[in-house]
């Protein structure tokens, strides 16, 4: 039951962090990239200007990429004038706009995919361990998960639940706002908006049916970026996009949110109580699941699942072998765990393709020291 875990978690031992590397100088960043075969928008802006998380910006200067998730061998990418964008300072706030209507309250509280690395620093104990569990123990304490994984998960919703107030403006003179631009949403003081506060940026995905008893869950709704108020009004605020895994657009949902820090761990251990599940749904609309992807399975807090619980997937084809045995598909590790489903991101691929339904099961857990 844990061997496919062990694997993995050995196998971590021998990645690479994502890490950010210095900003180079204008003149080691060309005019026009020519694209090559495998390159990313990620990966080009981590090249050129030491922030993967720059791509955006990049899109929003080459408006032939009509999907960012896919660009091909030849294309020319414009890089040189981005230097100025990256480089410019946070902006610096204006007169409130006129307050527009009042809209209604709050009622929720609480990629192209953005690839960030979940890798743990760990390593087998020098000496035997003495609790019988554990199955690797961390050089030093880390967090169950990161923050940026934390910040893309999005939810799955009845559309009654789903917030109703918007981005009614960009600032900019642009269809689509990416990380550090202005845009206002009409939730101002009236709605007990302050500066400082902090708001998810909204899309509605797909409906999500559970693929055994096709029971309707709602749908997906999707985290665009992350904002933060810079002023408010009666019944409107300017707010600045902190962080951006897609563009921002006029009439994207807002809702305010609260970020925390993750529990800390020291070590796997093996789980005592068994949880199984069923994947139900894709954060993002993909053709295939790659590693980094946020999925949602149908175990939540309430069937014992915990911050950074470790699965594994199986086929759901495997239910009706009559050998017992399963192949690993590849692992997932749970983000944000709610009531009943939990945002999970994908760790590991075994090079099977995943399907919704696919089975899942709980083969290593954080050992939380908080």
């Amino acid at each position: 039951m844990f061997l496919a875990a062990v694997f993995s978690i050995e196998e971590e031992e021998k990645s690479q962090t994502v890490s950010a590397v210095d900003i180079p100088e204008a003149e080691d960043v060309p005019e026009v990239y020519i694209v090559k075969e495998g390159d990313t928008l990620w990966d080009i802006s981590k090249r050129f200007f030491g922030d993967p998380l720059t791509w955006p910006d990049i899109w929003k200067k080459n408006l032939f990429i009509e999907d960012p998730h896919w660009i091909y061998p030849d294309q020319e990418v414009t890089l040189k004038l981005l230097l100025e964008k990256i480089a410019e300072p946070v902006p610096e706030p204006e007169p409130v706009v006129k307050p527009l209507r009042q809209p209604e309250p709050l009622f929720i509280e609480t990629a192209p995919r953005t690839v960030v690395s979940e890798t743990l620093v760990e390593e087998k104990p020098s000496v035997p361990v003495e609790d019988p569990n554990v199955i690797s123990i961390l050089r030093e304490p880390q967090p169950a998960y990161r923050q940026e994984s934390y910040m893309r998960t999005g939810f799955i919703a009845k559309r009654s639940e789903i917030p109703r107030e918007k981005v009614i403006k960009i600032e900019e003179e642009t269809l689509r706002a990416t990380r550090y631009d202005v845009v206002v949403i009409n939730v101002g003081k009236k709605e007990s908006a302050k500066e400082g506060d902090l708001l998810a940026v909204l899309t509605v995905g797909d409906r999500v049916k559970h693929p055994d008893t096709d029971e309707d869950l709602g749908f997906v709704v999707r985290i665009k970026g992350i904002l933060e108020i810079l002023q408010t009004g009666d019944g409107q605020s300017r707010c600045m996009i902190k962080e951006n895994f897609d563009p921002v657009a006029e009439n994207d949902l807002v809702m305010s949110i609260r970020l925390t820090d993750a529990p800390k761990f020291d070590a796997w251990i093996k789980p005592e109580e068994v949880i199984l599940g069923t994947l139900l749904a894709i954060n993002e609309p993909l053709v295939s699941i790659h590693i980094n992807d946020i999925l949602y399975i149908d175990r939540g807090s309430n069937h014992g699942v915990r911050p950074g619980d470790r699965f594994t997937i199986y086929s759901r084809d495997d239910d009706r072998n009559d050998t017992g045995h399963r192949e690993p598909l590849g692992e997932i590790q749970a983000v944000n765990v709610m009531a009943s489903e939990t945002a999970v991101i994908v760790v590991s691929l075994k090079g099977e393709r995943i399907e919704i339904g696919d089975r899942v099961e709980l083969t290593a857990r954080c050992r939380l020291i908080y």
